[in-house]
């Protein structure tokens, strides 16, 4: 392939994500490093399929207020992830990579109230960049250290304000430019927030510990998807200090 339609085919790509569903990707304010501003990148979901072969179309909407004060606070992102029983160390850095409000779609895509509780694995683009054309997501640097594979934690409110953890893969790919996705089996939609933890530079898993029953609302479930079938544990935590005061 010539120059000239390699870089076509960057700018066609480049179109293509602009024009897809927007994921909210929380990145640093510059005046308080510990408060991030809220930047939009566009990503979107790729279509799915369930266990019956029907297909799944995702739509993301910007996330309400009060979950992107939680997302901002790594200290209230930290409480979900021990609260479902992942160590978290006090110099381990959380780093939201991605966010938003989920939820199935028809083809014209308008918001239907379609059931995935088997189990549907989705895979969610979070960003690309091509260094030859200058092209990159507002959130880059926070995946451009991402590798094939990499633990990537999804955060997922649930209808009734609890949050569920599960655990999805990083998939990084080149073709005229370089993508960050991650693979996750989901069985409910709504706010998700997409999370890796570095420890020392580098991209660590956590450690696990039982969870006391009384925190546990759903665990070990086994799904299906049309391409695999896993064992997804996923453990509900709710989160009731304020991001702000504590409290």
């Amino acid at each position: 392939m010539n120059r000239k339609m390699k870089k076509a085919a960057a700018l066609i790509a480049s179109a293509v994500l602009c024009l897809s569903m927007g994921v909210t990707v929380l990145a640093a304010s510059p005046t308080d490093p510990k408060i991030p501003e809220k930047e939009i990148t566009q990503a979107y979901a790729y279509q799915a399929f369930d266990k019956d072969g029907n297909k799944v179309t995702l739509r993301s909407e910007q996330i309400s207020q009060e979950v992107e004060e939680i997302l901002k606070d790594e200290s209230a992102v930290k409480d979900i992830l021990t609260g479902a029983g992942y160590e978290v160390s006090e110099d381990d850095q959380v780093v939201v990579l991605g966010a938003g409000d989920f939820h199935t779609v028809d083809k014209n895509f308008e918001e239907i109230d379609q059931d995935i509780s088997d189990g549907v694995e989705f895979t969610f683009e979070l960003g690309a960049s091509n260094e030859e054309y200058g092209y990159a997501t507002e959130n880059w640097d926070d995946l451009k250290d991402l590798k094939n594979g990499d633990t990537i934690y999804v955060l997922h409110q649930k209808a009734d304000g609890t949050w569920e953890v599960l655990e999805g893969t990083a998939v990084v790919e080149d073709n005229y430019y370089t993508t960050v996705s991650v693979k996750v089996t989901l069985t409910s939609l709504s706010p998700i927030a997409f999370v890796k933890v570095m420890s020392n530079g580098e991209v660590v898993v956590l450690d696990k510990n039982e969870v006391p029953v009384s925190q546990v609302e759903t665990s070990a479930t086994s799904v299906t998807s049309s391409k695999t079938t896993e064992k997804v544990t996923t453990t509900s935590v709710t989160v009731k200090k304020s991001p702000k005061t504590g409290e």
